[in-house]
């Protein structure tokens, strides 16, 4: 299946299971259209220029029906607002175009992502632990477990550890701790992957082989920085 991208009019083929999402969702929002429940007789003109009294709705300013007898009071009814319509049709053309755009930019990562695998999260990451921000917070860590290991409280700590990666980038002081080699290589053991994707197990998209369904990438790289999910987790969806 093809879609446009609405910011260029370029056209681009979609994965059959994001076509079958877009299908859905596209369903969805032809479904609400105008039912015109709520209407007003009015006048003015029609195509040709010749007077005409109608319904017009006063939701979405579609004239509804045919032409009626002009009553005796005609020249009193308010007139057409056409605009009413151009403003309607506007709002749903972006309504549509959202959701086009929705699917064109899901399909464009993806590409994106087979391209680049799981560099994204690696480079964000390393960035940020180059950063003042890590480093204000790694030495609040390190205070606070007055220079020994927050594992075994026998050696020195040494590296600062995330428990978790649901706030990367704004930790908790409790999601991190300072650790020394040894701790650090035993927790490394079960793997900052498993910490990473935890957060997933709710999610319509994940699946139980720790893989995005939605960004057809490993979970991991679908939490890439900027540019799939994100860490902030943009795609999820609560799977119940």
């Amino acid at each position: 299946m093809r879609l446009t991208d609405p910011r260029n009019g370029k056209q681009l083929t979609i994965d059959m299971d994001l076509a079958q999402r877009w299908a859905k969702e596209f369903s969805d929002h032809s479904q609400k259209e105008c039912d015109h429940e709520s209407q007003e007789l009015r006048h003015g003109t029609n195509k040709g220029g010749h007077p005409v009294t109608r319904m017009q709705c006063l939701d979405c300013g579609l004239r509804v029906g045919n032409a009626l007898k002009a009553p005796p009071n005609a020249d009193e009814l308010p007139d057409f607002d056409d605009a009413m319509h151009d403003a309607y049709l506007a709002t749903r053309k972006a309504a549509r175009e959202k959701i086009d755009l929705k699917y064109v930019e899901v399909q464009l990562r993806r590409w994106k992502a087979k391209e680049k695998g799981d560099s994204y999260y690696i480079q964000a990451h390393n960035a940020y632990l180059a950063s003042p921000e890590w480093r204000d917070r790694r030495q609040r860590v390190m205070e606070r477990a007055n220079g020994l290991c927050e594992g075994c409280r026998l050696s020195p700590a040494k590296e600062v550890h995330h428990l978790s990666y649901e706030h990367w980038g704004h930790e908790f002081l409790f999601e991190l701790v300072a650790l020394c080699g040894d701790c650090h290589d035993r927790i490394h053991a079960k793997g900052d992957h498993e910490a990473l994707v935890a957060g997933c197990s709710g999610c319509l998209h994940a699946s139980r082989g720790q893989y995005c369904r939605l960004y057809d990438v490993p979970m991991d790289t679908a939490l890439e920085a900027d540019e799939l999910c994100t860490l902030d987790r943009d795609g999820f969806e609560p799977a119940n």
